[in-house]
């Protein structure tokens, strides 16, 4: 049913949205409580009526990107030629020429599934992402399949550090949304984000130093509906300075990753239980 539902266009997907709009927000109050109070914490300042403004919008959000992401399924590179346009790629070039790799670092904004398959049709290199298998096998194979496309490479979470030690030699791009809660008895870096202590993962600065390579952020804007631009920023690059219970490189991370959720609330998961263990 989802790779029918994907060869429908996406002005008519864009439609059915609205429709999952009204349920997630109306109808099922999907983790409304939860977002509620994420908004709060984070916009101490501003009004009721913005806040629900603000939950509104991101539900919009979502349910364009859940049809999107079902969309993918079928677009081709020129589909997201038009609908993905990447302003600074020139950035990554200088890297590229040397054949080094790079750490390629989001967030859960706008629409990360065409994030991944935007920039793997731009990128002359191989690409690996972090992968999360789904708890539904269906829509796994599904999403699966289609992040598959266009040569991206999806590693299971548990085994992605192993597979960067056998990859090290040969230039990659490792793609990772390094957004979400890390294990609760897991190392993380602790700091002060979207207003209060969050714990993030270590691991990408520690890949970074391991093969010694850049990191690089990535932004994702929505420019207009179905409609995105992609930015990038190296955050850093080797030599790295190791500091025992140190992260700069995270720190910096999170640090683009606030400012773009600020300029855009809309666009981020705030439905993702990212507070749930402290």
């Amino acid at each position: 049913m989802l790779k029918l539902l994907s060869k429908f266009p996406l002005p008519v997907l864009h439609l059915f949205s609205g429709l999952v709009y009204f349920l997630l927000y109306r109808v099922v109050g999907y983790r409304r409580a939860e977002v509620s109070a994420h908004l709060k914490q984070a916009f101490p300042d501003k009004s009721a009526q913005q806040l629900t403004d603000i939950a509104k919008g991101f539900y919009r959000n979502l349910a364009d990107v859940m049809v999107e992401a079902i969309h993918s399924g079928s677009m081709d590179e020129q589909d997201f030629e038009q609908r993905v346009e990447h302003v600074n790629l020139d950035v990554l070039q200088p890297l590229i020429d040397q054949g080094q790799s790079f750490i390629l670092l989001g967030g859960h904004c706008c629409n990360w599934e065409w994030l991944l398959l935007s920039t793997s049709t731009k990128l002359p290199i191989a690409m690996d992402v972090v992968y999360k298998p789904l708890h539904n096998q269906a829509s796994d194979r599904f999403m699966y399949e289609t992040r598959s496309r266009f040569g991206v490479d999806p590693i299971d979470l548990k085994d992605f550090t192993s597979e960067v030690r056998k990859r090290k030699d040969s230039q990659r791009a490792y793609c990772i949304l390094a957004d979400q809660r890390p294990a609760a008895d897991g190392r993380a870096h602790v700091t002060q984000f979207l207003n209060r202590d969050t714990r993030f993962f270590i691991g990408p600065e520690k890949i970074a130093q391991f093969v010694k390579i850049p990191v690089v952020f990535v932004k994702m804007t929505r420019v207009a509906r179905g409609k995105y631009q992609v930015a990038f920023e190296i955050l850093a690059e080797p030599p790295y300075q190791k500091k025992r219970d140190s992260y700069p490189v995270t720190e910096q991370y999170v640090r683009a990753l606030e400012q773009q959720i600020m300029e855009y609330p809309e666009g981020w998961l705030w439905s993702n239980r990212r507070w749930k263990s402290t």
